[in-house]
This record gives structure tokens, C-alpha cells and sequence, in this order.
């Protein structure tokens, strides 16, 4: 309490004292500009101020503006400071005190005997050019640090936007999701799945020999999804690292991440794309630790569907970067939504992935550019 009490009562002096000098500075201007003629509220006019100041020592009051110039209004504003003593008569230690301690030298000029001997304008012009120059040279620094960092800004959104591979482990370079089409209608079934009462609420232990293979291709299965009305069949990684439940499948293979739930249809497919990726990416960049350069592709709609890409650099405990990215579509099945995540994780790529990759994007509709 005794602290606190302490730290109150210096505050409370502070501004007592601040406030003081405050008043104590405009009534200097004020008498000072009567001095010289001037009208004495000027003091109390904010650039108005500036002006009269700028008047009494340059004999141009319009100078004032320089005030306003970047860095180079230091420059200027000491001129002014010096000019100040000059045409008071004083010399120049005291324009060094006005500079340095003008809460007691600017009241000392304007209440003392100094009397006013009219504008100084010699050695003007160099003061003028220094101020412009430096402001103009400050504001280019700002131009060229801006430039330079919308550059790596975007060099390193353009890395983001390229996936490599170091060894014979993985392929060498993605192109992108640029266009959809609708899931193919053989790879739906939602004729209601007679026997998925005997097939739901399995663990993550389950094989994929449990599940009946899809015709002509032989790394999926498929695995039927529910939202309690009714039921859908989907395609999915046929890999010992299978998770089922009721309405979601995740499977895992060389690298590559199936990820789908069933859900009612609730949104326009767009919104629900948009605002699934918009949660991912501020998750993602919220953990630079682990993720880096995240960045999304345009999102893409037609009738019935929506995906959007999502790119980043996944780091791993060594520090290690690798590219990586997610693809998210969203379909309507009947009155129902299969979501899809797509993740291609290079640091699990094996010489399979790509091939593997290619088949998932035919199964789940997805236009991939391969380079």
C-alpha cells in the first residue's frame, strides 16, 4: 500500500508539473509574438503557431510546412531555434539552451529584456534544401524497405506455392487443384446400405479386409458413412492406419491423408469450404512453430461442389522444412454433405506418392495439374 501510495503521489507531481510547464511555454509564445508584433493567441492555434514562429525568424512564414517534412523537420526546427536567438540578439549558446532546455530559455527570452530586432534571413537557403533533401531521401529509404519487403513477401508466397522433395523419396513438384468435376456416380452409393447396422461403431483397430475393394482401384476401399437418416458409401485409403466411426473415415498411406465425415447439408458448399479452410489457415499460422508460408489457393465452385487448396510448409522437431498441402471439397450427396480433406505430408512422401496421389484425385473428382 505504502508503494503504491509512493507511485500515486509521483504521478500526481508529474502531471502537476507537466501541466505547469505546459502553461508556463504558451505564455512565453504568447508575449514572445507580442513582442514581435504578432497577435499573441497565436500561441494558442495549433500551425497557426507554427507560422507566426516561422514568420518572426524567417521573415516567410509559409516555411512553417517544412515542419511537416519526415526527419528533415529536425534540421529545420533547430535553424528555426537558432534564428529565434539571432533575432532577439542573443548568440548563439543561447540558441543551444532553446534547443536543449526551452522550458526555461523560451521564457527567460520572452519575459526578460530581449527586444525583437526583425526577421533573419541570411544562410536560409542551405537550411531549406538539407530539410527537403533528407525528407526526400528518408521517404525514398521507406519506398525501396517497402518494395523490398513486398519482394520477399512474395518470394516466399511463390515458395509456398511449389512442393519438392530432396532424394528418390517423393516427387519432385506439385501443380495444383485448378478445376473440379462431380464425384462419378459409381463411386456413391446411397441406397441406403442394408447391412451397415452389422458395419458401424468400429474402432481405430479395423482392416481394411473388412471392407469391400473399389473396382479399379486397387489402394481404395469403400467405407459407408451415416448421419442417423441415412447412409453413403465412400472411398477411402485402403491402409492399415484406419480410423471408422458413424458419419467419419481417416486413413493413411505413403505420405498421403484421407480424410471424410458425413454431415447434413447446412450451407451453400462455398461457405462451407471458405469457412473451413479460413479456421485452418489462422490455426496454422498461429503455430509458426510448426507451420510456415501458409497460404490458399482460390477457392473453386460448380454445381453441387466447392474445394479450395490449401499450401504450407510443415516443420518437423529437427527443424526441417517440408512443403505440404491440403485439399478440402466439399459435395452434396442428395440432401447430405461428404467433406473431403485431401493432406499430401512430403515428409512421409515414399517413391508411391505421387502415383497414389494421381489415383485419389481421379477417385474424388479432383482436376490435379501434375508437372
Amino acid at each position: 500500500m505504502a508503494f503504491a501510495g509512493v507511485v500515486l503521489a509521483f504521478i500526481s507531481v508529474f502531471l502537476f508539473v507537466s501541466l505547469a510547464v505546459g502553461i508556463l511555454m504558451i505564455a512565453a509564445q504568447w508575449k514572445l509574438y507580442k513582442k514581435a508584433g504578432e497577435h499573441g493567441w497565436a500561441a494558442l492555434i495549433p500551425f497557426y503557431s507554427q507560422y507566426v514562429l516561422v514568420k518572426i525568424t524567417w521573415g516567410n512564414g509559409w516555411l512553417f510546412l517544412l515542419y511537416l517534412v519526415p526527419i528533415g523537420n529536425f534540421i529545420f526546427a533547430i535553424a528555426t531555434n537558432i534564428k529565434l536567438a539571432r533575432v532577439f540578439g542573443k548568440s548563439g549558446g543561447y540558441a543551444a539552451g532553446l534547443i536543449f532546455l526551452s522550458f526555461i530559455f523560451l521564457p527567460m527570452l520572452a519575459f526578460g529584456s530581449a527586444q525583437y530586432l526583425g526577421s533573419d534571413e541570411k544562410k536560409s537557403r542551405g537550411v531549406i534544401i538539407a530539410t527537403a533533401v533528407t525528407g526526400v531521401a528518408y521517404i525514398l529509404l521507406i519506398v525501396i524497405l517497402t518494395v523490398t519487403g513486398a519482394v520477399v513477401g512474395l518470394s516466399q508466397y511463390q515458395k509456398g506455392e511449389s512442393v519438392y522433395v530432396d532424394g528418390d523419396n517423393g516427387y519432385d513438384d506439385r501443380g495444383g487443384a485448378e478445376a473440379v468435376e462431380d464425384w462419378e456416380e459409381e463411386f456413391y452409393d446411397h441406397d441406403g446400405y442394408d447391412d451397415y447396422d452389422e458395419q458401424q461403431d468400429f474402432d481405430d483397430g479395423v482392416s481394411p479386409d473388412d471392407y469391400e475393394p473399389m473396382e479399379g482401384y486397387d489402394d481404395f476401399i469403400k467405407v459407408p458413412l451415416t448421419d442417423g437418416d441415412s447412409t453413403v458409401e465412400v472411398p477411402v485409403l485402403r491402409s492399415e492406419y484406419l480410423t471408422v466411426s458413424d458419419s467419419s473415415v481417416v486413413s493413411l498411406e505413403d505420405g498421403i491423408m484421407t480424410s471424410l465425415y458425413m454431415s447434413y447439408a447446412y450451407d451453400d458448399p462455398s461457405s462451407v469450404i471458405s469457412e473451413l479452410v479460413d479456421m485452418q489457415v489462422d490455426s496454422m499460422s498461429d503455430m509458426p512453430e510448426y507451420y510456415a508460408n501458409v497460404t490458399a489457393d482460390e477457392l473453386i465452385s460448380g454445381d453441387g461442389f466447392a474445394l479450395q487448396q490449401i499450401n504450407y510448409d510443415s516443420i518437423s522437431y529437427d527443424g526441417t522444412s517440408y512443403p505440404c498441402f491440403d485439399i478440402l471439397k466439399c459435395d452434396v450427396v442428395d440432401d447430405d454433405y461428404v467433406i473431403l480433406m485431401l493432406t499430401v505430408d512430403n515428409s512421409s512422401a515414399t517413391e508411391d506418392t505421387k502415383e497414389l496421389l494421381h489415383d485419389a484425385c481421379e477417385v474424388y473428382g479432383i482436376d490435379f495439374e501434375f508437372d
